[in-house]
């Protein structure tokens, strides 16, 4: 008898030190339920004004859409502008009302520019407004991008001569043509100007335009361009 009861106390002991180890759950207060702290994305981006231009037609939806997504989810705020501001149309069938004209763009007012690709971007390339606009914000110091197709619009304005740069590969004569170094690679960084090769590039592409943003500058820039052709 003894010993059950002694081997009754001891049991007792045991679970009395046992659940005096576990921590009690966290409470809301006034709240009977335990919460978890939320987890705060970070927002590298926050402040940082971006401009989208895209074709009047036949823009290469996600190169758009996903590279907009993303930076504004590192906070990132963002506008996009066409020649046009009726609805677009892109190449996959997605649609888009710009937010503004191309010749409104305020360089002042923006920290980088995004030239979208697809195949309708070809009717900008010698486009003297899109061009003009690309040297503005190379020569305000601003970062200046462009994927797919749309290399070719900072080529023909001058601003990829003697720079290394990349570009969907059915234009890469294009960019030679204009004293570009061409890089087969899916993005190239040549300090404030960044190119990109095709939807596929996406995810580094936004990775290095981030990277501009907040500054890391790895690479020489070439140096400031004349100021832009003024429009007819």
């Amino acid at each position: 008898m003894r010993t059950l009861i002694g081997i009754a106390l001891l049991g007792g002991l045991f679970l009395l030190v046992f659940f005096a180890g576990l921590k009690a759950p966290v409470y809301a207060k006034g709240s009977g339920e335990s919460v978890a702290a939320p987890a705060v994305a970070p927002k590298p981006l926050l402040g940082k004004k971006i401009v989208f231009v895209i074709a009047p037609d036949k823009f290469r939806d996600e190169e758009l859409f996903e590279t907009k997504e993303r930076l504004e989810k590192m906070g990132a705020k963002t506008k996009v502008v066409s020649t046009t501001i009726k609805t677009i149309t892109g190449m996959l069938g997605e649609k888009v009302k710009p937010d503004g004209l191309l010749n409104s763009v305020n360089p002042d007012s923006f920290d980088a520019i995004v030239f979208v690709g697809g195949v309708g971007i070809m009717a900008l390339w010698d486009n003297e407004e899109a061009q003009a606009l690309a040297k503005k914000f190379y020569n305000k110091k601003k970062i200046v991008a462009a994927i797919c197709l749309a290399p070719v619009i900072l080529a023909n304005a001058g601003l990829l001569d003697g720079v290394k740069a990349t570009v969907f590969r059915s234009a890469k004569k294009k960019l030679m043509a204009k004293g570009a170094e061409y890089v087969n690679k899916k993005v190239v960084r040549s300090g404030r100007i960044i190119t990109a090769n095709g939807p596929s590039a996406i995810p580094e592409f936004v990775a290095k335009i981030r990277e501009a943003l907040i500054g890391n500058v790895k690479s020489k820039s070439p140096g400031t361009l004349a100021p832009a052709t003024p429009m007819k």
